[in-house]
């Protein structure tokens, strides 16, 4: 028999805290593993992304030092494309003319806005040999790198880590479910018997 319980009596750790299975101590354990693991996955993407800002804006400044920008005049409209679904806008490549950094007059390919007409003006940049290059890539350009780099890799990571969550509940659901089985096996009869 036992011994009623006083004030300030404290319980068995037995009665406090039921026996736990080991598939419930693996999960827990995977689950705080994982959770840091994201927390890692969120630094080294938060991080990557600055990584590649850096380095975009570092491209940049070489683009900006090592290409001229100048004007073209178009020497043809820049005709809209016209689809299944209507006129299409956008940026379209037409013929222009220009002056190279070393005052010679080019011709070539350009890109402009979808519409516009022959004789407008459009910002081209060109390399060291006159050639029509893009434009350098600019803060915001920068910003966007970094900011895709950032979501590439939490994605890319929170794949993996969801992945291998989704792995450990098959696992210790599928052990669950066994060891169910045979304890109902076991003591499925007796409990049958017992609730008549």
């Amino acid at each position: 028999m036992q011994r009623p319980r006083k004030p300030g009596d404290r319980p068995s750790e037995r009665a406090v805290r039921p026996r736990r299975r080991l598939t419930d101590v693996v999960e827990d354990l995977v689950a705080w593993m994982l959770a840091c693991a994201g927390l890692l996955l969120l630094t080294v993407a938060v991080l990557g992304g600055i990584v590649v800002h850096a380095g975009t804006v570092e491209r940049g400044r070489l683009e900006s030092a090592a290409r001229t920008s100048t004007e073209a005049v178009l020497l043809e409209d820049a005709a809209a494309a016209a689809g299944e679904y209507g006129t299409a806008r956008g940026q379209v490549v037409v013929p222009a003319r220009w002056l190279d950094p070393d005052g010679v007059s080019r011709t070539g390919s350009v890109t402009a806005g979808a519409g516009a007409r022959a004789g407008a003006v459009v910002r081209i940049w060109l390399d060291r040999d006159g050639r029509v290059v893009p434009r350098p890539v600019g803060e915001v350009g920068a910003v966007v790198a970094g900011g895709l780099a950032v979501v590439g890799l939490m994605l890319g990571g929170g794949v993996v880590l969801g992945a291998t969550w989704a792995a450990v509940r098959g696992m210790v659901g599928r052990a669950n479910s066994a060891r169910w089985e045979r304890d109902w096996e076991r003591f499925g009869p007796e409990w049958s018997r017992s609730g008549r």
